[in-house]
């Protein structure tokens, strides 16, 4: 009964508003710390990174708020080695200060690909070989030979290259292609000329 007479009584109403009281006071004065321990709405916006290359990123003293991790480096022969291809987070983010900005770069050292055998190939098989080799079709030569646009050889910097071969993804492989059979009359016919 005392028990029942003391929570109805105006010393413990007075107590709980004191506690209730006390522990907003302690809520907002952590949450106030937090803010300004974490920084809260003290951001700075990421700048765009893609197309720069990495060395002139990381040496840049307006970069010094940001720390750089390169995450992957893919060979693309069509952008400058060294580049950065994309980033996270993107350009325009909010993000705080000594913020981690993971990047993707072009590689410095070419992947290698083998050089496949393409003599005897009609030109579009040889073709389709060399763009899943990695490697592009340069300038075609034609010869006088019965097998129309038939590969008679592969050459990489002027030189005959043997299948096997290897080379960096991107190389420039020229091709020397039969003429056919119309070839062979037409020379036919200059012989009987003269």
């Amino acid at each position: 009964m005392d028990f029942l007479r003391f929570l109805f009584s105006k010393k413990f109403f007075k107590h709980l508003l004191l506690a209730i009281g006390v522990s907003f006071v302690l809520i907002w004065l952590i949450l106030q710390s937090l803010a300004w321990y974490t920084k809260h709405n003290d951001y700075i916006i990421v700048p765009e990174f893609r197309g720069l290359y990495f060395s002139d990123v990381k040496s840049n003293t307006e970069n010094s708020s940001y720390q750089f991790n390169v995450i992957d480096s893919i060979f693309d022969a069509d952008k400058p080695k060294g580049s950065v291809l994309s980033q996270d987070p993107y350009p325009g983010a909010k993000v705080k200060k000594n913020r981690m900005v993971y990047l993707t770069v072009t590689s410095m050292v070419p992947e290698k690909t083998t050089m496949p055998e393409l003599r005897d190939l009609t030109l579009r098989q040889a073709q389709s070989m060399l763009e899943s080799a990695g490697l592009k079709l340069g300038r075609l030569s034609y010869i006088k030979s019965f097998d129309e646009d038939a590969v008679q050889n592969q050459l990489f910097n002027g030189k005959v290259i043997k299948a096997g071969t290897q080379l960096d993804k991107g190389s420039v492989i020229n091709l020397t292609v039969g003429m056919g059979a119309k070839a062979m009359v037409d020379s036919v016919r200059v012989d009987s000329l003269e």
